[in-house]
């Protein structure tokens, strides 16, 4: 016998629709739309951060998909942590097809006259020298003000990495944009 089934938990929901699952609080239980619903705001903010607002629904849309598809999503214990690791996933995948898409364009570009853009490139360039890991790490920890484990618990590693992670992101900024 199973132990969900002695303790009166849920089943998880295998089919991805409308089975309520047990999520990352002890003792509450939603179906997929709920906790989607519940972290949808959070995860559009992570993903903005990550790739650009103009891209950021497409990354949460790709990454959630991704990750109800997954075989491994119904014995996931913290779905929150595992959609965040999803976006991080998808938002690198999109960054390198955007970084070489860009990289195309700069090449027809040259040929064309240069027009001032209001955007400072320095920052963008700063921004971009950045791992997906790094620009994570420091939404995580400056925007949505999380400490070193709570961040390490969402991008699935040990916080020393978090902070590591955080030096070097500060000291390629720091090297970039002085």
């Amino acid at each position: 016998m199973r132990l969900r089934a002695l303790f009166g938990a849920p089943e998880p929901d295998v089919a991805g629709i409308g089975v309520p699952v047990v999520s990352q609080w002890v003792g509450e239980s939603m179906t997929d739309a709920e906790l989607y619903e519940k972290h949808a705001d959070e995860l559009i903010r992570f993903a903005s951060a990550l790739v650009g607002p103009s891209l950021a629904e497409d990354v949460l849309a790709a990454a959630v998909a991704s990750a109800l598809a997954s075989p491994s999503w119904a014995s996931v214990v913290n779905k929150r942590a595992y959609l965040f690791r999803c976006v991080t996933t998808e938002g690198s995948r999109m960054a390198r097809a955007a970084g070489r898409r860009l990289r195309r364009e700069m090449r027809v570009a040259q040929s064309e006259p240069h027009v001032d853009e209001p955007l400072d490139r320095d920052v963008i360039s700063a921004l971009l020298a950045l791992s997906a890991r790094q620009r994570a790490v420091v939404y995580l920890t400056y925007w949505l003000e999380l400490n070193a484990a709570e961040t390490a618990g969402i991008v699935n590693c040990s916080e020393r990495t978090v902070e590591r992670e955080l030096g070097r992101a500060r000291r390629v900024l720091e090297g970039k944009l002085s």
